[in-house]
């Protein structure tokens, strides 16, 4: 052991130490200001979407309270089946070793580091220099894809492992080899375990990109192989399966590890509101614009965070995407190079050309799922390739276009080592020169004519709102035309002195310099201030029982303007209660904020917020809602009186200010709880029982809407008895139910597969009631009444991972075994 770890600090050169420590001192100083204070960062989806739903999972498992099931959303949820919530992640077990805040934070940083760390990895394994890969690094760290996709959570979980995947997978192509084979399924599953089900879509299409490669041609940066269908017959047959082998072989290994996640994945996803399909025009919303190349040097040139009517008009999925000119112009060194290159380079003439067409493939292939709406194929494969029907936001695919950038910046950077030690190429320097003295004379005239420029802008209307603000635009071109010019001498300048370590250390500091403009496109709120509650909060939290809240769809709704005094700009959405961060104080809400939510759920939903008024219908009732938190006055609905509106800081009369866009709470009167007897009930079809819901006569503390006749009860009406609740976990409901004459159970919680009922002991049938609820008959007297989540799912899930993971520990310590024995033998 000790003999390998020393060989191991032998292989680490210094130049790979300093390549990483920068990597790692780079991805820390980008987010120097957290340091200063508790704070988080809340940047976009992180505060609504990313930070509850961790906070309730890790706060659960502390109680020792799996989180299969999250009752405090959607009326009840599938948790843990969702990827997205990331459970299972490895890494997320920093919450269990510091502060909440400071664990999320550091799983941020932590994956900035990573994600350039493991890009530096693959650059290292195609035989590139270290600083060529720590250029790679660096551009897919500190680039805006990266800073974008933090407030992603999922998504940067997942991409991150991209580069390590297709490391080992070049490798099992080069060398077949279950070691490989199962490094590459192991990071899959990562990275699927992530949440980023469409970057692991994605790695999936990448891997089977390099593997067409490896059909036709050796596969990249390895000029050894040879070319694979020379062979025809019998031995092409031969050589086209063991081609294919790794990547079944990954696949299959993938499934193993992964079912624990997977299969409950696959249920909810039937269920939910992508599994029939989205329409195209949501499928595509946050298209990939040919217009939206310019945001790679121009950060928002276009203004879509400044308005909010451009937002789902335009793409809006990333924040910035600025990479600088340096990436581009490597990039375009590395495919423009004739093909009669110096024969040093360390593929060769045909291994470069190899390449290109590699690259070159991840490109086109990014680009045309990235366009999305914006490509005339697109609904081609909206309609015929699995999933994509169910997939939303085709800039997604984006990131295989960056990593392909930075990759190939990377060998650009290699390509203009090796030229600066071949023979004398005067052109490509004046080149250089000539681009450098370009760059510097359209900086100059935009610092010397900064006034009459902006008023031939501003009169042709390139101004807010039609793009960002003029000034912010001019100063970034400044900023990217200086840059350019001082990219294109330094490169002349390394080339003429053959790039010594000098030369080296000032591109990779100039890069890091120009990539830290990035810097500040992040929102962070100090740690209390984000867990402090509301005076709306604190009300609620003084009453104990089995009730939900509501927080009415326009008071949620980002579009809808609130009045609040003497706030900053957090309280604009902690005073709307979204539902999610209602989560954190455990208060029961009838809605969420989650992407794959149950599609009953979801149609019930748009059904109650599209009516007139919360009491066109009952189903606030049926709901069990006794809280409402509304912008909107109630003041005519006669079923709840206002208890609190938040008006403080605010000038005005009171009166006055209660109509307007003021936050104010209201409790229902006379509401309905969590669970109710009655007697009487009608079978109809879910779509009649729909319907019939938000019918005005519909009582349904008297009449119970089921899809499939039940044993029936006696009689007819309101059901004769007392139910109480006597102990709820996140997978456990436990409830006293006293009945005077045989009935109907109503139960306002999601009705969904898993879920089981035990009557005194005895398992008795789940009726799904009022189109997405739970009935249950229950006989005369008195009755312990047991719901708990044991889905098939999870156990079948976990049981494959869990056998199956073992049997291929044993293989793997049989197979060592044997191997010892063999050395054994020929020593």
């Amino acid at each position: 052991m000790i003999n390998q770890i020393k060989r191991l600090i032998k292989r680490v050169r210094t130049t790979d130490f300093l390549a990483v420590l920068t990597l790692f001192v780079s991805s820390f100083l980008f987010f120097y200001d957290l340091f200063g204070e508790r704070y988080l960062l809340t940047e976009r989806d992180l505060a609504p979407y990313f930070i509850p739903p961790r906070f309730f999972w890790v706060e659960s498992l502390k109680w020792l309270d799996f989180p299969l099931w999250n009752p405090y959303q959607f009326s009840g949820a599938p948790f843990f089946a969702n990827p997205q919530n990331a459970v299972l992640y490895p890494l997320n077990g920093l919450f269990f070793l510091f502060p909440f805040d400071i664990a999320f934070n550091s799983i941020i940083l932590l994956h900035f580091f990573l994600a350039g760390l493991f890009t530096y990895l693959l650059m290292r394994d195609l035989k590139v220099s270290s600083t060529g890969s720590l250029i790679s690094g660096l551009i897919w760290m500190l680039g805006g894809y990266f800073l974008s996709v933090h407030s992603l959570l999922n998504i940067l979980l997942s991409v991150v492992w991209t580069p390590l995947i297709m490391l080992f997978f070049r490798r099992a192509l080069i060398r077949p080899g279950i070691r490989n084979e199962v490094m590459s399924a192991i990071f899959i599953t990562l990275s699927f375990l992530g949440g980023g089900i469409e970057v692991v879509y994605g790695n999936f299409f990448v891997l089977l990109i390099m593997l067409f490669f490896s059909l036709f041609l050796p596969n990249f940066g390895d000029s050894h192989c040879s070319p694979p269908l020379a062979k025809g017959g019998r031995g092409g047959f031969i050589f086209m399966f063991s081609r294919f082998k790794p990547l079944l072989i990954i696949s299959f290994l993938f499934i193993i590890f992964s079912a624990i996640q997977l299969l409950p994945f696959l249920e909810l996803w039937m269920h939910s509101i992508r599994g029939q399909g989205i329409t195209y025009q949501e499928a595509t919303v946050w298209s990939f614009a040919p217009k939206d190349f310019l945001l790679f040097f121009l950060p928002d040139v276009y203004g879509y965070f400044l308005d909010m009517k451009k937002y789902w008009i335009n793409q809006c999925w990333f924040k910035t995407l600025y990479t600088g000119g340096l990436p581009f112009i490597l990039s375009l060194i590395f495919f423009l190079i004739p093909h009669h290159a110096p024969s040093s380079l360390p593929e060769g003439e045909k291994g470069g050309r190899r390449d290109r067409l590699l690259f070159l493939s991840l490109i086109i292939f990014s680009l045309f799922l990235s366009l999305g709406q914006y490509n005339p194929l697109y609904p081609f494969v909206y309609k015929y390739v699995p999933f994509f029907n169910g997939i939303r936001y085709p800039v997604k695919f984006l990131y295989i276009f960056i990593l392909a950038l930075a990759m190939t910046a990377g060998l650009g950077f290699e390509r203009l080592l090796q030229y600066s030690k071949g023979r004398d190429c005067r052109k490509f320097k004046h080149l250089l020169m000539g681009f450098s003295l370009l760059s510097g004379f359209l900086l100059l005239f935009l610092v010397l004519g900064h006034g009459q420029i902006e008023h031939f802008l501003k009169a042709r209307e390139i101004d807010f709102p039609q793009f960002n603000h003029l000034s912010s635009n001019l100063y970034h071109a400044k900023r990217f035309f200086f840059y350019l010019t001082l990219f294109f001498l330094l490169l002349r300048v390394c080339h003429e002195v053959r790039w010594k370590g000098w030369a080296k250390v000032s591109l990779i500091i100039f890069l890091i310099a120009d990539l830290f403009g990035n810097m500040g496109f992040y929102g962070k709120e100090k740690t209390d201030d984000y867990f402090r509650k509301t005076k709306i909060v604190e009300a609620i939290s003084l009453e104990k029982g089995p009730f939900r809240v509501f927080s009415t769809a326009k008071t949620i709704s980002f579009d809808t303007p609130i009045l609040v005094g003497n706030a900053v700009p957090f309280d604009l959405i902690k005073e709307k209660h979204l539902p999610s961060l209602n989560m954190i104080y455990h208060f029961h809400d009838i809605w969420g904020v989650d992407v794959v939510r149950l599609k009953k759920n979801d149609d019930l939903y748009k059904k109650f917020t599209s009516l007139p008024s919360i009491s066109s219908s009952r189903l606030a009732d049926v709901y069990g809602v006794k809280y409402v938190i509304s912008v909107t006055p109630l003041d005519e609905e006669p079923r709840f009186e206002l208890i609190y509106a938040r008006m403080d800081g605010l000038e005005g009369n009171a009166e006055d200010l209660l109509k307007q866009n003021t936050i104010k709470l209201y409790r229902n009167r006379n509401p309905l709880p969590r669970a109710w007897l009655v007697r009487d009930f009608k079978v109809m079809d879910s779509k009649e029982i729909l319907s019939a819901m938000v019918d005005k006569d519909f009582q349904p503390d008297q009449m119970v809407l089921l899809e499939e006749i039940p044993p029936s009860p006696e009689g007819g009406g309101k059901g004769g008895g007392e139910v109480e609740f006597l102990s709820e976990t996140n997978n456990r409901l436990t409830l006293k139910v006293e009945v005077e004459e045989r009935c109907i159970l109503v139960l306002s919680d999601t009705y969904y597969p898993g879920w089981k009922v035990f009557v005194n002991g005895k398992e008795e049938k789940i009726f799904r009631a009022n189109y997405h609820f739970r009935g249950l008959v229950l006989p005369k007297g008195t009755h312990q009444v047991e719901f708990i989540y044991s889905p098939l799912s999870f156990k079948l899930g976990a049981g494959i991972t869990l056998v199956g993971g073992a049997l291929l520990l044993i293989g793997w310590v049989i197979l060592r075994r044997n191997l010892w024995k063999i050395k054994g033998v020929k020593r």
